[in-house]
């Protein structure tokens, strides 16, 4: 686990160690102690956690400077990373000028080794990525459609709540050869949520040839 524990990532650790062991929440600090030593040990439930999942649960964001971001983004209001050991996770936060709640953000995983190759899977890139974002909590492979660019495929699905606003959900993947990536990794995995006042195409912007089409993206 490192030369250190942070307290917060101890925390979380007890608190999932007995959610999942039936414990009271009281314990003494020594028998705390020992659950927390015990759920690091076991990757928090046995040989059901893999380390990716266990570093996703303890692993917090850092921001970033916006040249670092591993797509072309000037409108990004942040930019954020965290190294998960096997991939490098960033996190951009775009504007929202609609009414609809929510942030419009893309999320984006480089992956230095286990990377899948061919298509992305609904189901594989959103457990990658924590779930579907509001509307889209009932997106469904059925709901999809391709379009795609010099980088790629952009898989996508629309909605439409009201009042002039286009939302997306999209989705992307490239692998060696696809672009340049971030350094020693082997694909790049991103999803987008993004709700503006105009068109589809507008809502696809932050991802589309240009933005993606990062010439000599960073890690590290």
């Amino acid at each position: 686990m490192g030369r250190y524990f942070p307290f917060t990532a101890m925390r979380a650790l007890l608190a999932a160690a007995r959610q999942r062991s039936g414990l009271p929440a009281r314990l003494s600090f020594g028998a705390a102690l020992l659950l927390g030593l015990s759920a690091c040990q076991m990757g928090l439930s046995g040989d059901r956690s893999s380390p990716t999942e266990l570093a996703e649960a303890l692993t917090e964001y850092r921001v970033v400077p916006a040249s670092r971001a591993f797509v072309n983004v000037p409108s990004a209001l942040v930019v954020m990373e965290r190294d998960l050991g096997v991939a490098t996770e960033q996190r951009v936060t775009l504007p929202n000028a609609t009414s609809l709640a929510g942030e419009n953000l893309i999320l984006l995983r480089a992956q230095t080794r286990g990377a899948s190759g061919g298509r992305l899977l609904l189901d594989d890139v959103l457990a990658q990525f924590g779930g579907p974002p509001a509307p889209f909590s009932s997106v469904s492979e059925g709901g999809l459609t391709a379009t795609s660019d010099q980088h790629g495929d952009i898989t996508y699905t629309v909605a439409r709540p009201g009042g002039g606003v286009t939302c997306v959900l999209a989705f992307r993947r490239s692998q060696i050869g696809g672009r340049a990536l971030p350094r020693g990794t082997a694909a790049l995995d991103l999803m987008m949520r993004n709700c503006v006042s105009g068109t589809v195409e507008q809502a696809l912007e932050p991802i589309g040839a240009q933005a993606f089409g990062l010439g000599v993206p960073r890690s590290g």
